[in-house]
């Protein structure tokens, strides 16, 4: 086993990084080119200059990459370094690591609680008891209020400021929710504890106030991997702790930087030089994709006016052509790339964990689940649940269960706790009473079921009462049935449960539109139910570490890699999305995500534009994005389906639903 630094082979870029001592430098890594293996080994030739190894400090970003780091550098410095240890870990579990130390400093004991998701949902419960008292019904959930508060940090932007610009239906709240989050922070002070971003903020504010600590002063090298992923709290942080010496290393790709929505700041590392001066290096072998997939990816992300050059170049040999498949409309694109799917498993051989399917949002995967499952294609989810597993959708699946078979317990206990002041043992006696009536009767004149609701759920009960009859109306069709279930009772349900209703909107949307597609209620549901019995033999085959497809999105692509990746859905207005083309920003860091997706592909690389689509909530003729519009020719194959080429917005019908 090769346990020497000067015994690894490194390309001459690697070299030159690893080689680099003392003061700030930039290392602009490009997709696939090895950055993780030269920060391990630049780590280990300062201990083999003499370095004492915990001055060393690597900054990640999850637990798996640092406890990774910590593997591969105990077996290149073996022997080396007096028995000390390199310092290593998350932003958070080094924040955590320093106030154990010096908490006093900040106000707190040692013993400090460190409040984890519930922990802290429960005391902004508390904090809204304290503040609104009984929150109305469109007051948004302490869950909403977390992620609210949480991003407001993370930008170091005042709430007022984020709620104006990003959450402007919660606008008129405005003086309730800043109230709440003061008290929130006073009630963590006063339980002497800390959440997840008091880690970070209290951290900072040590290090500027007392700059001469010793866990400080003893750090002499830092580097930090994924900095493009670095928000305004992190960056100030790493500032800090190289204020003396400033020997900050920074690692990362501005072309795959794609999380401001979570706050992370793009000029971190755009404008790195700006602030630091410094060497700039570049990381331009790539060891993952083919000449061809690297080629389409330089041409995409060369039309971003923001960026730091680089230019990848493949260590592969030369492959195939990629491929962009325009197609008729969303329901022949997951038919054709479950066809290609099993080509590529059956005749060419490849196993379907070598294969992944990516897009831009988690709604443009529904069809494909239900064409796998009717094939019976294994596959995960990787961007979470499957699209008909998620809360919103189980729950406006909910109301349509209860017209379809008014005595169906789930849905109804579903349902119904979602109404203010009904939980399980409410739920349970209502249900029983619609049982032992053996009908549902919602009329005012059920003086039983009256004396059931609380007095603060009737308002919201005869909502309901009115949407369900609406939809129970003669001739109501299965995609109708769930436009009126969102907009009578349930919108109001999704802006108060969800700090991203927009988005989960344009998810029901889909839904109303496929629905749209079945004749009948019943044929709907049983389309969905047998969807729905996968998920079991999905979760035996994990178990089973047996082999599976891969579906995600591209945000949770990241870092992976397949033989094949399919990317759907490459539309104006879904991808990019509709919200970001007004904004150069916004729409840079769409293109920079597509870059991020065609980079995942290893051999082959298949891009599929539907022209019929599904945007804002409204399926339509659409142009194929302008991220395929910008490729010159020559870097892919383009084919196109031979019935697009009468396709007009007059000879095309739908049988869709616009929520009005």
């Amino acid at each position: 086993m090769e346990t020497q630094p000067q015994t690894l082979k490194l390309n001459p870029q690697q070299q030159r990084i690893v080689d680099h001592l003392d003061g700030p430098a930039l290392v602009v890594a490009g997709a696939g080119s090895g950055k993780t293996r030269v920060i391990i080994q630049r780590a280990a030739r300062l201990i083999q200059r003499g370095v004492a190894p915990s001055s060393i400090l690597l900054v990640t970003f999850t637990n798996k990459a640092a406890a990774e780091m910590t593997r591969r550098l105990e077996v290149l410095t073996a022997g080396e370094g007096r028995g000390e240890h390199v310092q290593n870990g998350t932003f958070h579990s080094l924040g955590h690591r320093f106030l154990r130390r010096h908490a006093p400093l900040a106000g707190y004991a040692h013993n400090f609680t460190i409040l984890d998701d519930g922990d802290a949902k429960d005391l902004m419960k508390a904090a809204l008891l304290e503040t609104v008292g009984k929150a109305k019904g469109d007051f948004p959930t302490a869950a909403v209020l977390q992620d609210i508060i949480s991003l407001a940090f993370n930008r170091q932007m005042p709430l007022e400021e984020l709620i104006r610009g990003e959450y402007f239906w919660l606008e008129p709240m405005t003086d309730d929710l800043v109230k709440v989050a003061q008290v929130y922070t006073r009630k963590k002070r006063e339980n002497q504890a800390m959440d997840f971003d008091d880690l970070l903020g209290v951290w900072l504010r040590l290090l500027k106030e007392h700059p001469d600590l010793e866990m400080t002063r003893r750090i002499r090298y830092v580097m930090v991997d994924e900095y493009q992923d670095t928000n305004k709290v992190q960056s100030d942080i790493l500032d800090n702790l190289c204020q003396g010496h400033r020997n900050l290393m920074a690692v990362g790709d501005d072309a795959q930087s794609i999380y401001s929505w979570r706050g992370a700041h793009f000029d971190n590392i755009y404008k790195f030089t700006d602030r630091f001066g410094g060497e700039l290096f570049r990381l331009e072998e790539n060891y993952r994709s083919t000449p061809e997939i690297l080629e389409l990816a330089n041409q995409a992300i060369s039309h971003n006016a923001h960026r730091l050059d680089k230019t990848l170049r493949a260590v592969r040999p030369a492959g195939e052509l990629p491929r962009i498949t325009h197609l008729y409309d969303m329901r022949e694109e997951a038919e054709w790339i479950s066809d290609r799917i099993l080509e590529a498993h059956h005749h060419d051989g490849l196993p379907y964990a070598a294969l992944g399917v990516l897009y831009r949002n988690h709604a443009q995967s529904a069809e494909l689940q239900i064409w796998l499952t009717e094939r019976n294609i294994p596959f995960l989810v990787r961007s979470g649940v499957k699209f008909f597993e998620q809360a919103h959708i189980k729950d406006i699946l909910a109301l349509v269960k209860v017209v379809f078979n008014p005595l169906d317990e789930v849905a109804w206990t579903r349902l119904l706790k979602m109404l203010p002041g009904v939980g399980p043992a409410t739920a349970g006696k209502i249900f029983a009473l619609f049982r032992a009536q053996r009908a549902v009767r919602l009329s005012p004149e059920n003086h039983a079921l009256e004396d059931l609701i609380p007095a603060k759920t009737k308002a919201r009960w005869h909502t309901l009462a009115a949407t369900f009859k609406d939809m129970l109306a003669d001739g109501v069709p299965p995609g109708r049935m769930i436009a009126l279930a969102h907009e009578g009772f349930y919108k109001e349900e999704l802006f108060r449960s969800f700090d991203n209703p927009a988005e989960r909107e344009n998810d029901i949307r889909y839904l109303a539109e496929f629905a749209g597609r079945y004749k009948s209620v019943e044929s709907f549901l049983t389309q969905l139910a047998l969807v729905g019995g996968s998920l079991v033999r999905d979760q035996e085959e994990d178990d089973m570490d047996k082999d599976h497809l891969t579906l995600s999105t591209i945000h949770q692509a990241k870092g992976l890699e397949w033989e094949r990746v399919f990317v759907m859905g490459l539309v104006e207005d879904q991808f990019p999305h509709a919200k970001c083309v007004k904004h150069m920003d916004k729409l840079e860091e769409e293109r920079r995500l597509f870059y991020v997706a065609v980079t995942r592909a290893m051999r082959r690389l298949d891009i599929t534009v539907p022209v019929v689509s599904l945007v804002q909530g409204q399926m339509k003729i659409c142009r194929p994005s302008r991220f395929v519009e910008e490729l010159p020719s020559g870097v892919a194959e383009v084919v196109r389906a031979e019935n697009l080429e009468e396709l007009t917005q007059d000879n095309w019908s739908h049988g869709g639903f616009t929520f009005e």
